[in-house]
């Protein structure tokens, strides 16, 4: 699991900036806390994206958001997932293992790419791996398993939460997120103003 957390531990400024309507103080900060929260799963996604053969539509169903109210002047982005298939990332060639006219096996191994930028690596393991898709209509990489009642197991690469700290975007994402809030209080209070 990992997590962006927004929260203000002060609202007297935001008070001061409203004068007259001091009040709305707790509204204000409960909007901004929600829009900031909504941009940092957005980002955590495209980040994710960015560096990794994944979708970011992939990564976000992997996000909460725990929103603001005013009586909770606090919200959060939280990634909350496990490991992903490897059929999930880049895999080369895409399709179940064929046999040639003398019975070999094509592909000879599966190549799998996990981050972008690198050139797929074989994948190194003993029995060989292969796609098989499953009743339930899933694809998978798998391999055979030899010390076990079940006869396959379905290979694994890292979680979302993994993905996201082991890019080193969440300092990032956590900048972004307090430089957002500021800009999302900013707006509320000239919208009150500007109403009155």
């Amino acid at each position: 699991m990992i997590e962006t957390r927004i929260e203000v531990d002060s609202i007297e400024e935001v008070r001061k900036r409203l004068g007259s309507l001091s009040n709305k103080a707790p509204s204000v900060i409960a909007n901004a806390i929600n829009r900031t929260t909504t941009n940092i799963k957005k980002t955590m996604a495209q980040e994710t994206a960015k560096r990794y053969n994944i979708t970011s539509g992939e990564v976000k169903k992997t996000i909460t958001i725990s929103r603001a109210a005013r009586t909770r002047l606090q919200g959060a982005a939280v990634s909350k997932a496990s490991p992903i298939s490897l059929a999930k990332f880049k895999v080369s060639p895409n399709r179940k293992v064929t046999y040639t006219s003398k019975g070999k096996p094509s592909p000879k191994a599966y190549k799998v790419s996990v981050e972008k930028g690198p050139a797929s690596k074989p994948l190194d393991v003993d029995p060989k791996a292969f796609i098989a898709v499953m009743k339930s209509g899933h694809q998978g990489l798998f391999r055979r398993k030899t010390d076990s009642s079940l006869p396959i197991k379905q290979l694994f690469g890292p979680s979302v939460p993994q993905m996201i700290k082991n890019d080193g975007s969440m300092e990032r994402i956590q900048a972004e997120a307090e430089s957002t809030l500021q800009k999302r209080i900013d707006a509320e209070i000239e919208n009150i103003l500007r109403r009155g």
